[in-house]
């Protein structure tokens, strides 16, 4: 009897175990181009998820177009999120330059944590070719 527990055991525990991830292999680049309220609540969603899922991540997100709106100081809903995932979280948030030319926005408009990158579109594509996961984020 002792021996057919003992087979069980081993014979069950190696179906019911799983593989823990972390998210240390996983670096991913969320590309967000909306002004929309939902959709911009949904890149916070994507993020607070992806992060507690995978709280050893590398993760990029690439603000351009309409997009560049969710991180201007004075238009903002999310600035305490977005703080938290770039301080506590370590998520890296830049801001297209090309962008900001475009729309006539300067860096003191944007929230102080952000940094830019002189072309959002280059960014994807390097983090891409760095071996990066892509995510069009929002709605």
């Amino acid at each position: 009897m002792k021996k057919i527990l003992f087979f069980f055991f081993i014979a069950t525990s190696s179906v019911f175990a799983q593989k823990i991830d972390d998210g240390s292999k996983h670096k991913t680049v969320f590309q967000f181009v909306s002004g929309d309220t939902l959709s911009q609540k949904s890149l916070i969603n994507n993020l607070k998820n992806f992060k507690e899922g995978w709280p050893k991540s590398q993760a990029e997100v690439v603000f351009h177009g309409n997009g560049i709106f969710m991180v201007m100081t004075e238009k903002t809903t999310f600035a305490k999120e977005l703080q938290n995932f770039v301080e506590k979280d370590g998520i890296k948030m830049v801001v297209c330059e090309n962008t900001m030319k475009q729309k006539k926005i300067k860096k003191e408009q944007l929230l102080p944590f952000m940094k830019t990158v002189p072309m959002g579109i280059g960014e994807i594509v390097i983090k891409q070719e760095q071996g990066w996961s892509y995510i069009k984020a929002g709605l």
